[in-house]
C-alpha cells in the first residue's frame, strides 16, 4: 500500500514537472538568503546570490543560478565576503561625505568595519538617524539598538566602535567643539555621553 501510494506520487511529480513538488531537506538554517545564494541540487535551480555594496565597496558575489535539468546538478551558492576597507581616497567617496570623513578621522576603526554585519548595521544606522525628525542621542541610540544585525538589539562591537569614534569631539581646533564626522554623517553633531 505505501509503495503504491509513494509510486504515484513520485510519478505525478515527473510527470507535473518540478513547480507541482517542492521537496524538503528539513534543512531550515539559511539565515542570509538575502546575501548568499542557495546552492541547488540535483533537478531543483539553485537561486541566485545577491550581496549588498558595501559603502566605498562592491557587492557580494552572487551564486549561479543553476540547471533545471534531470541530469545537470544545481548552482553554486553565493558569498557573502565584502572587500577589505581601506582608508585611501576610492572612486565614488566623493558623493559620500560620511564615508570620506570616516575614512580620514577613523581609519582604524573603519578597517576593523571589516564584514557584512558591521557594514549592514553601518547602512543602517545612517539611514534610521536621517529618517529621524530630530538627530541626537536619544535617536542615535534607538537607531544603533533598531539596526542590530544578528537582531538582538546589541550592534556589533566594532560597529559601536567605529560610530564611538565618528561622534567623538573633533580633536582639530579648527573644527570648533564639533565631533569628528556627526555633520558629515548625521548633518548635526551628535554628543554622546
Amino acid at each position: 500500500m505505501t509503495r503504491a501510494w509513494t509510486r504515484r506520487v513520485l510519478v505525478g511529480c515527473f510527470l507535473a514537472g518540478p513547480i507541482a513538488c517542492v521537496v524538503s531537506t528539513g534543512d531550515d538554517n539559511n539565515i542570509d538568503d538575502d546575501i548568499d545564494g542557495t546552492s541547488g541540487s540535483t533537478n531543483v535551480s539553485g537561486s541566485s546570490g545577491s550581496g549588498s555594496s558595501g559603502a566605498g565597496g562592491s557587492g557580494g558575489q552572487g551564486g549561479s543560478g543553476g540547471s533545471l535539468s534531470m541530469v545537470e546538478n544545481g548552482g553554486s551558492g553565493g558569498s557573502a565576503t565584502i572587500p577589505v576597507p581601506v582608508c585611501t581616497p576610492e572612486t565614488g567617496d566623493a558623493a559620500d561625505e560620511c564615508l570620506s570623513c570616516t575614512k580620514q578621522q577613523c581609519c582604524t576603526q573603519w578597517q576593523a568595519c571589516d564584514d557584512v554585519g558591521c557594514q549592514t548595521e553601518r547602512e543602517d544606522i545612517l539611514d534610521c538617524v536621517s529618517a529621524m525628525e530630530t538627530a541626537d542621542a536619544d535617536s542615535f541610540g534607538d537607531c544603533l539598538s533598531a539596526s542590530s544585525f544578528d537582531m538582538s538589539g546589541l550592534p556589533q562591537e566594532n560597529t559601536v566602535d567605529l560610530f564611538d569614534c565618528v561622534t567623538q569631539v573633533s580633536p582639530d581646533p579648527d573644527a570648533g567643539g564639533g565631533t569628528r564626522c556627526g555633520t558629515q554623517c548625521f548633518g548635526t553633531d551628535i554628543f554622546l555621553d
